[in-house]
């Protein structure tokens, strides 16, 4: 062709849209484990059922173990859209449980043992369950909770993978019916909506009853894909990865859909585990990354600090805690360790993770404590994620390190509502950001800090203090093995704090030592005139300080 003639159709062109060639592939859960049946059928997942059985299993068998549980369900009446709860800890069958039930586009509801029978059979209900899948261990909540709510079917599973020695009428054994189901001969493979939901969690209900979010298999995988990348958990086929936060809350922080996307080999800690069995998991199975929560990091810190040299753990053990903020010190003792703890921040709302806390590489010539300082924040937002916090009046604040607004967030991965009947319970702003309630500041390079949750916020005298602030430097005390802040009334000021502090085991120490130590932290009229002292703070079903029942008691 002439050049006149090109330039013709160049100019013709020009004025024509772009076609769209891309292919349509609408995101699946189950195509996780359809590749890795395919590709790392080998792959070991290592579940410790009972602290005298742990047993190796692979993905090609909790593939196949899946594809049967989903013919079960199915059998059993189980049909798309219904609610399927699992009342589990965290091992293979429970992850096979992950997949089984979006294997027939049923939805995974996954209840929290640590919850009251009441707050469970609430919880069902609200979901309309119509299934459930029980560890053995577990039978005796699910009795109370049934004297509230009926579930049409019940699946028993024999952690001691043993037939039940006392059967049950109207309940199903999990072990018969995979022996006796035939597998699905493959995963679903017929068109579907990526946005149609695949697994619900409840808030822990802090304030109020709690309630539902839904998961979609778009949420779900973007989330799971982006928290492998390098500078969030950087997971890979190449890893050992120890899952410690519980399958049965905000899908594990992802790894059951993460791990298995990448072919990963995993260890999973099973009911109740002790520090010492967990750290011995870690030695023997050279785990290189570890998820968990502060409290179960502080025991295990303990349990290898009083016992050097029995353990040969990895050097640069990736250790990633979240649900509450690790103090310093915790940094500080895994540093010392050879190991690498990091934070960021989520919400059930937001499949957990909405950032995470890594060094920008224009940061790498800070000294120690500089670093230490960034390291303890709670990071930079995850690609995909908006964040902003803004005022009381809604109106957006600059991000200057001193501005203290209520962070809110949206992304792809981040709800809009919540389950409401007849209609969903809004979540945002009314231009779409997710409220999170909790009050940060960001730096000018992007990074957020927790100054606390807006009901926790102690307004004394018309000027705010931060209870995280105060709570973590009282952990920076030799002697404070765990501390809460708490606002309570006062005549004068309006609210005072109060600090709630449990001592380390064999430790005491005074009041006014306490007061003295927060002294160096905080101006004399922020510091508490009263130290309350426990042997245990109270815990909420997924670990974090219960500061209702700490307000209930204190008030």
């Amino acid at each position: 062709m002439q050049a006149t003639e090109l330039e013709t159709l160049r100019s013709a062109r020009a004025e024509q849209p772009v076609q769209r060639t891309m292919m349509d592939i609408p995101l699946r859960v189950t195509d996780v484990m359809d590749r890795a049946e395919r590709l790392f059928p080998e792959q070991q997942v290592i579940s410790r059922y009972t602290p005298e059985r742990i047993v190796c299993e692979t993905y090609g068998e909790l593939g196949l173990n899946a594809r049967r549980l989903a013919s079960a369900l199915r059998t059993h009446g189980i049909k798309p859209g219904m609610r399927v709860a699992s009342l589990m800890w965290n091992h293979g069958s429970h992850l096979s449980a992950y997949y089984a039930i979006p294997g027939i586009d049923a939805v995974l509801h996954t209840l929290n043992p640590r919850l009251s029978p009441e707050e469970l059979a609430y919880i069902v209900a609200d979901a309309g369950d119509a299934a459930v899948l029980i560890d053995d261990d577990l039978l005796p909540l699910w009795t109370q909770v049934s004297r509230h709510v009926q579930v049409p079917v019940v699946i028993v599973h024999q952690l001691s993978g043993q037939p039940a020695t006392v059967r049950q009428e109207n309940v199903l054994y999990w072990h018969e019916l995979i022996a006796e189901a035939a597998p699905l001969p493959h995963w679903p493979t017929d068109p579907i909506d990526e946005k149609s939901p695949v697994a619900i969690c409840y808030t822990s209900g802090t304030t109020g009853r709690p309630k539902g979010v839904v998961y979609s298999h778009r949420s779900i995988l973007l989330h799971g894909l982006v928290v492998a990348t390098p500078d969030a958990f950087n997971i890979s086929g190449r890893d050992t990865l120890l899952t410690l936060t519980p399958m049965f809350h905000v899908n594990a922080w992802s790894m059951p859909y993460t791990a298995v996307m990448l072919g990963t080999r995993q260890v999973l800690a099973g009911p109740r585990p002790t520090s010492e069995e967990i750290v011995d998991l870690m030695d023997r199975e050279n785990v290189t990354t570890a998820l968990g929560v502060p409290t179960l990091w502080a025991g295990i810190l303990d349990t290898i600090e009083k016992n050097p040299g029995r353990w040969k753990l990895k050097n640069n053990v990736r250790i990633c805690s979240g649900g509450a903020a690790p103090p310093p010190e915790m940094f500080r003792r895994f540093d010392r360790l050879g190991m690498r703890l990091s934070t960021g921040w989520g919400m059930t709302e937001t499949s957990p993770m909405g950032s995470l806390t890594w060094l920008k590489s224009s940061l790498d010539n800070l000294d120690y404590e500089a670093q230490l300082e960034i390291r303890t924040s709670n990071g930079i937002a995850l690609p995909l994620i908006d964040m902003r916090h803004v005022d009381s009046a809604g109106n957006t604040l600059p991000w200057d390190g001193a501005s203290m607004g209520e962070l809110q967030v949206r992304g792809p991965w981040v709800t809009q509502a919540y389950i409401g009947h007849p209609n969903p319970i809004p979540a945002t702003s009314t231009d779409g950001w997710l409220k999170t309630g909790d009050i940060v500041t960001f730096q000018p390079n992007g990074y957020l800090k927790l100054v606390d949750r807006l009901k926790d916020l102690v307004k004394s005298g018309g000027e705010w203090i931060s209870s995280v602030d105060m709570e973590n430097a009282l952990c920076d005390h030799p002697f404070v093995a765990e501390a809460a802040v708490i606002a309570v009334p006062d005549d004068k000021w309006g609210e005072r704090p109060l600090a709630i502090v449990a001592l380390k085991a064999g430790t005491n120490v005074a009041s006014r030592d306490i007061q003295t130590h927060l002294l160096t932290r905080f101006p004399k009229w922020m510091v508490p005139e009263h130290i309350k002292f426990m042997e245990q703070l109270p815990r909420t079903g997924v670990g974090k300080l219960n500061k209702v029942a700490l307000r209930k008691q204190f008030s």
